[in-house]
């Protein structure tokens, strides 16, 4: 700022230091306006709103601090820089002149050069933080007109993305439990943990409607977590309260994204250890595409998560493009078979990714049941190997929330599914 358009306010009652004051300034060349009290110095900086403002202390009737009390509370003075000057020196009024909004304070007798300094410096802070300001704005502006512009071409919801970045705080994300069956026995041994968002305007909305907007702005990582710590909150509950279901699992999918985090076995260690769950009771579904990625940094954090002792399933599998080699290089215990192929009755794919699975030695969970003739096939298709034979559909649940899963597990009889009868238990 230049000193031809700087006006310093001089406000004191002593005649003499306005009069010195003001003669060096102007030989500056600042401009002056000066005030011999409290109520005149209001007045003046709210008419003609100055650069700065040199305030003395002790005057009659209202005193400086009062004075900046008033100015920092008026929105068009607040801005205004303060420099004390008092003939007081000790450290509890220099603590108060900070603490109403003052920015410096100068002892009398002052010395020119040293308020010119001070007075110089402020106007340039002072100058810098409107230019930020001003930056800010247009920068501000710039983005509301990028993000315009991004939704545009690609869609990309800003202001659902605001809503879901405080959904955690605002807890309105919410799990749903679907069981999982075995085929021979008709008992639950597990669930999957679904996440659901009970948005304040738009009512619940399912995965499909978020999951991309949560990949995309790495949000993955909080509410990804929040997923696993809740789910593994419900699974303590339930092995609690029922001792019949000790072993009871909890399927949680995790994406390619997550598998990178920094701080991702560490976390999952301590919510295992905090919730006090057998880790063999956590399973952690992964699509192919993660087993299609970076294979030495995948597969160093699932062998780190398996050493927990954590289960990992291959979801969808079938779909996707992965190399039946990789079934051989990674710990996989589950393979989740696709629902497509039940729905479209592709019975030899399903047979072939059965028989895959149990000569590898591992075990199987048909998604997608929804008939009882459906189940039937899937019976005599893998009659030699029901025990590793597992289920998931609408035929035996739709996803419940957690009360309604308490409540199908407190009921506690199995499914009738020797003749694919199933009972109302399910349902």
């Amino acid at each position: 700022m230049s000193k031809s358009k700087a006006t310093i306010l001089i406000v004191d009652d002593t005649q003499y230091n306005i009069q010195t004051l003001s003669n060096i300034l102007i030989n500056q060349g600042y401009d002056v306006l000066e005030a011999t009290d409290g109520i005149s110095a209001i007045t003046c900086a709210k008419t003609h709103i100055p650069s700065l403002i040199l305030l003395d202390i002790r005057m009659p009737d209202m005193d400086g601090y009062e004075v900046c009390l008033h100015l920092k509370n008026d929105s068009t003075t607040q801005h205004i820089p303060i420099i004390f000057i008092s003939a007081l020196d000790n450290a509890e009024e220099k603590v108060e002149a900070f603490a109403v909004g003052g920015v410096d304070f100068i002892n009398k007798p002052f010395h020119l050069v040293e308020v010119l300094a001070r007075i110089e410096t402020h106007l340039r802070i002072s100058s810098l933080q409107t230019q930020l300001l001003e930056q800010t704005k247009l920068l501000e502006s710039q983005n509301i007109s990028l993000k315009t512009e991004i939704s545009n071409l690609t869609g990309f919801n800003w202001d659902l993305y605001a809503d879901l970045k405080e959904s955690i705080d605002n807890q309105e994300l919410r799990l749903f439990y679907q069981p999982i069956i075995n085929l021979k026995t008709g008992l639950i041994t597990g669930f999957e943990a679904l996440i659901r968002w009970q948005h304040s305007k738009h009512g619940i909305l399912s995965p499909i409607a978020f999951v991309d907007l949560m990949e995309a702005t790495n949000l993955i990582y909080p509410i990804g977590l929040w997923v696993i710590e809740t789910a593994c909150k419900q699974l303590q509950f339930w092995q609690k309260n029922f001792h019949t279901y000790g072993n009871l699992t909890v399927n949680v999918n995790v994406s390619t994204k997550q598998l990178t985090e920094f701080n991702l076995v560490e976390n999952i260690r301590k919510i295992l250890s905090d919730c006090q769950i057998n880790p063999n009771c956590l399973k952690l579904e992964i699509t192919e595409i993660t087993v299609m990625g970076d294979r030495d940094r995948t597969l160093q954090i699932i062998h780190q998560l398996k050493d927990l002792d954590i289960q990992f399933c291959i979801d969808d599998f079938g779909t996707g493009y992965s190399s039946l080699r990789r079934l051989t290089d990674f710990p996989i215990d589950v393979l989740k078979i696709d629902r497509s192929f039940i729905q479209n009755e592709e019975w030899v794919i399903v047979k072939a990714i059965g028989s895959l699975a149990f000569t590898l030695g591992k075990s199987i969970v048909v998604e997608g049941i929804e008939t009882t003739s459906q189940l039937q096939m899937l019976r005599a298709l893998f009659s030699s190997s029901l025990e590793k034979c597992y289920g998931q559909g609408y035929l035996f649940s739709k996803p419940l929330n957690a009360e309604d899963a308490f409540k199908l597990l407190a009921n506690s009889q199995p499914f009738v599914i020797d003749n694919a009868s199933i009972g109302d238990s399910g349902r």
